[in-house]
């Protein structure tokens, strides 16, 4: 298979694939930051969610990481979860529930280039921009995720969410209201 440099060559590719062959397709990805120009956003010190595509078969959302945005402990609804590096440096831990609280299993640091994968089945993880630069990352999820799983770390224990945008196919969630 050759490599995905674009966002269109991507989405064809899962649009005529099978949920079973994405792990093939996904790591073949070599999508620039460029590519991405038109699904930017940025949120002072959290990251943003922004919708490239959602079909019945898939999600493909761009994270956009501000210096020291942190995604809390989460799930994934029970869908897979593909996280693909772009552009600065992100640090994923990765958790399990225990009776006194979360205990960390494991921790990857992601550079451009790296690709990670999780479902509910390995636990749960949480993603931190530790560069000293703005971070993006794409997640390609089987299905969408319209609520998972958060850790609150006040109550101690997890709470479901409902997911939300701050950006679907390049339009403000606020201007397509």
């Amino acid at each position: 298979m050759n490599h995905i440099i674009t966002l269109e060559q991507l989405t064809e590719a899962l649009d005529n694939a099978n949920p079973g062959d994405y792990a093939k397709i996904i790591k073949n990805i070599r999508i620039s930051s460029d590519d991405l120009d038109r699904f930017k956003t940025w949120s002072t010190h959290c990251y943003t969610r922004n919708c490239i595509a959602r079909t019945e078969k898939y999600e493909l959302i761009l994270l956009c990481w501000d210096i020291g945005a942190k995604a809390p402990v989460h799930g994934h609804g029970g869908e897979e979860c593909w996280v693909y590096q772009i552009q600065g440096t992100v640090e994923e831990k990765r958790f399990e529930e225990e009776s006194d609280g979360l205990k960390v299993t494991n921790q990857v640091v992601l550079t451009p280039g790296k690709l990670t994968y999780m479902n509910d089945r390995m636990g749960y993880h949480s993603i931190e921009n530790i560069s000293d630069q703005r971070a993006l990352t794409l997640h390609i999820y089987t299905s969408p995720i319209d609520n998972c799983k958060v850790y609150n770390t006040e109550k101690g224990c997890f709470e479901m969410k409902n997911l939300s945008y701050h950006t679907f196919h390049g339009a403000s969630i606020d201007s397509i209201v």
